[in-house]
């Protein structure tokens, strides 16, 4: 008796199915391993801010940059034993300030690979390269970027403003480009507002 085996154009059928099969397979868990990194980098930033306003409870103003990375990543001990870094590419996650010697507010960036997931915001922050973050209550909005030479006064003084990019423009009127706001400052009519 004579075995029968495979014919090519079966062989090449079985390994066509095979090739698809394996296809699917990594599609979903790519897709899977996405969710999985994001899930921790969602986390990883709430712990981040955790710490940080614990930070600022001690010494009444946000931390400075340099020590909120994730190498060596002790910069917010007590607070948190070790600053995580984004699980895909190891480094720390992006850190924005007010840029004073006390800020008083502060942002922390990441970029989430599945853009579909329901957190994913459009593009914000620094070269608008961010799509998920955490901040300080008072922050500007993330769309606000920091353009230079824009300034306003609040609250009687004449202050550093943002880019609006969904106006486009200063993120409120009346605006100056001058850091002495030409002396404007002081009356009700000067006050910087958002339309």
């Amino acid at each position: 008796m004579k075995s029968k085996g495979l014919t090519l154009v079966e062989l090449i059928i079985v390994v066509g199915i095979l090739i698809i099969l394996i296809i699917l397979a990594l599609a979903f868990f790519r897709g899977q391993l996405f969710k999985g990194k994001d899930a921790r980098r969602k986390a990883d930033v709430d712990r981040i801010k955790i710490a940080v306003e614990e930070y600022e409870k001690d010494h009444d103003c946000y931390p400075p940059p340099q020590i909120v990375v994730c190498d060596p990543g002790t910069g917010l001990d007590p607070y948190l034993d070790k600053i995580p870094c984004d699980p895909g590419t190891n480094a720390s996650y992006y850190y924005d300030y007010e840029n004073t010697v006390c800020p008083s507010w502060y942002r922390i960036y990441a970029k989430l690979d599945n853009e579909q997931d329901p957190a994913a915001l459009s593009a914000c922050g620094p070269d608008q390269s961010f799509n998920y973050y955490q901040s300080s209550p008072n922050a500007p909005d993330c769309t606000l970027i920091d353009m230079g030479d824009y300034f306003g006064c609040k609250n009687g003084q004449c202050v550093e403003i943002y880019w609006d990019t969904s106006r486009p423009g200063p993120e409120c009127d009346p605006n100056y480009q001058s850091p002495t706001c030409y002396s404007q400052c002081g009356s009700a009519q000067a006050e910087c507002k958002s339309w």
